[in-house]
């Protein structure tokens, strides 16, 4: 296998993995924002964050399909998704981005707690957009 294969599996990897987040965020701050009055500071956040989190969903799957288009070209060498790996910058970014995944599924929407692991959650996000757009050097457009 080529280095440009493994280059194209990863990407294709790492967009995937982030689109499966995002959908998965999106879904447990709109729960949260239902359980918050909409007079409280935290529901305009929560709204705010919700826009956020598409955007950067949006972003991914444009991505997505750029190597998806890249992988089709013409070949035969790529493995599907789900047989490929991570790069392990990004597989520990993950890791921590499901275990706080899990820790907001049994939060009360609008405490305390649940904000600082939205925070966190959004912080996460932010760090692996940071190394797709690092990656983006590399696309071969």
């Amino acid at each position: 296998m080529s280095a440009d294969s493994t280059q194209i599996e990863e990407h294709l990897r790492a967009a995937s993995d982030a689109i499966l987040l995002l959908l998965t965020e999106v879904g447990q701050l709109e729960r949260h924002k239902r359980g918050i009055p909409p007079g409280e500071p935290r529901f305009d956040e929560v709204a705010r964050s919700v826009r956020v989190v598409a955007q950067a969903l949006a972003e991914f799957t444009e991505y997505e399909e750029h190597w998806a288009r890249v992988a089709t070209d013409g070949r035969t060498d790529i493995e599907p998704i789900s047989k490929s790996e991570n790069a392990p910058t990004t597989a520990a970014i993950l890791a921590r981005w499901r275990a706080i995944e899990r820790q907001l599924d049994d939060m009360e929407p609008g405490s305390p707690e649940s904000a600082l692991l939205f925070a966190e959650f959004e912080s996460l996000r932010d760090e692996y957009l940071a190394i797709f757009k690092e990656r983006r050097g590399s696309n071969p457009e």
